[in-house]
């Protein structure tokens, strides 16, 4: 069985104007059977159902956030002590005879102190807080799929490394690894391949990402980042779709 995953940040508080119109992109043309989002809200479509839908809101200021969403599948919210909830959203479901355990994750800035305006402080923090599901200490060794913007790019350290930490993104995305989960773009790309339009920057930068389990990455089959020209009016991220022949 062919499963369609996609994940996308849609700058819910930068683009509001279009947010209903990107919505139904996502759900119409995208029309994935999982659906990730980052700085986002739940449509007015999708925002009542409550058995396919696991999003949390950052904060009042920010009440926006992450959440999972399936047309096809009943979620179920998993719930873990952290200070992140908003900034990662953690749902669950059985598809057939397997269980799958979706992390839809975004890279919150800090908001102030010596580290404002950098994700990898927090990201650490995440993956401590994430460590128990990650490293089966929680419920077994599961089937994950972690996907979103992480606001984090080993380009970052090619690019500044010499004028901040050299390896701090790439210490990161070791991390991820050591819990046993693959990179999605890895068969499929031999370089970066760019997901951010950043206004302030002319490079091309991957911010999103999928990591999956290495007991299914035999079963990936397809991963891409969808690029025209709604997704380029709807947000300055595009959004990356992997398939899984579970």
């Amino acid at each position: 069985m062919k499963i369609k995953i996609a994940t996308w940040n849609m700058a819910y508080w930068q683009y509001k104007n279009y947010f209903e119109e990107a919505w139904d992109y996502y759900l119409r043309e995208i029309d994935a059977d999982i659906i990730f989002f980052q700085e986002a809200r739940p449509s007015k479509v999708i925002e009542n159902d409550k058995e396919h839908l696991v999003w949390n809101e950052i904060d009042s200021n920010r009440p926006w956030g992450s959440g999972v969403y399936s047309k096809k599948y009943k979620l179920t919210e998993e719930i873990i002590k952290t200070e992140f909830k908003g900034a990662f959203s953690i749902a669950n479901t059985n598809i057939e005879d397997k269980k799958l355990t979706f992390i839809s994750l975004y890279g919150l800035m800090e908001g102030n102190g010596p580290t404002k305006g950098y994700s990898m402080a927090n990201l650490h923090r995440m993956l401590s807080d994430l460590t128990g599901i990650l490293n089966g200490h929680i419920n077994g060794k599961r089937k994950i799929v972690l996907g979103g913007d992480f606001n984090a790019s080993i380009q970052f350290d090619d690019i500044y490394g010499q004028k901040y930490t050299p390896n701090a993104h790439k210490i990161f995305f070791e991390r991820i690894k050591d819990f046993g989960l693959f990179n999605c773009f890895n068969p499929f790309y031999k370089d970066y391949v760019q997901t951010l339009r950043h206004h302030r920057s002319k490079v091309k930068w991957q911010n999103d990402y999928f990591f999956i389990s290495e007991s299914i990455s035999k079963k990936l089959i397809n991963c891409e980042v969808v690029d025209n020209d709604k997704v380029r009016k709807y947000s300055d991220h595009n959004p990356v779709v992997i398939t899984l022949d579970l």
